[in-house]
């Protein structure tokens, strides 16, 4: 049952991760340009294509998160992005056993770029990965760390079971939605964030109003 529950939490992630790529794609293009198209897997492949030449970049709040994790993996394999800049509260080394796929996707592209240099054949750049250390309770001192960036990318989240009550409500929603004011007056023009199924503000369960 653990498995399980653990197995479709995984889906659950990827799903979630895949729509948000998805809508941040889809909301640069007319959506006429769709009847082009033969199939769905061909008009977003095609999406993707044009997406990736228009040189984007895109910041990640929580990648050391679960979600996290399986989003930057997700943004590395599809290297829609020219730049990937990882906002957190301490560097990430990838060194962890956890980090191992991430790490075989990074050389994979890596290997690919080495193949089309030898080959002399034309390629999209590999994108940059750049990491911002922050301090969430100053984040008004680290507004630089979100300017300049097309689409911010939003997994923050703790537990009121690990910060309590008032730490919960700080993480999820204090640090959300300064973090989305620093981006959006940092030229960002799209925020996606990972909330929550039943998410009401007017909720009698603070989990679900926080969300």
């Amino acid at each position: 049952m653990k498995l399980l529950c653990f197995t479709l939490g995984k889906a659950t992630w990827i799903l979630t991760v895949t729509v948000a790529i998805l809508a941040a794609v889809f909301y640069y293009f007319d959506d006429t340009a769709s009847s082009k198209y033969t199939s769905m897997a061909e008009n977003i492949k095609t999406l993707e294509e044009n997406f990736r030449g228009q040189n984007k970049s895109c910041f990640i709040l929580g990648a050391s998160g679960e979600t996290g994790k399986v989003l930057l993996r997700e943004l590395l394999e599809r290297n829609i992005f020219s730049k990937i800049t990882l906002i957190g509260r301490r560097q990430l080394t990838f060194e962890d056993k956890e980090y191992e796929n991430l790490v075989s996707v990074w050389m994979q592209l890596l290997q690919h770029i080495t193949l089309y240099i030898l080959l002399g054949t034309s390629f999209f750049p590999l994108c940059l990965q750049v990491q911002e250390v922050i301090n969430f309770e100053k984040l008004d001192d680290y507004a630089a760390a979100f300017m300049g960036h097309d689409v911010g990318y939003c997994c923050l989240g703790t537990t009121r079971a690990k910060a309590g009550a008032d730490g919960f409500i700080r993480v999820d929603h204090d640090y959300v939605l300064k973090s989305a004011e620093l981006a959006k007056a940092g030229g960002c023009t799209q925020f996606h964030l990972e909330s929550s199924r039943g998410a009401d503000k007017n909720s009698s369960f603070l989990y679900l109003k926080v969300k």
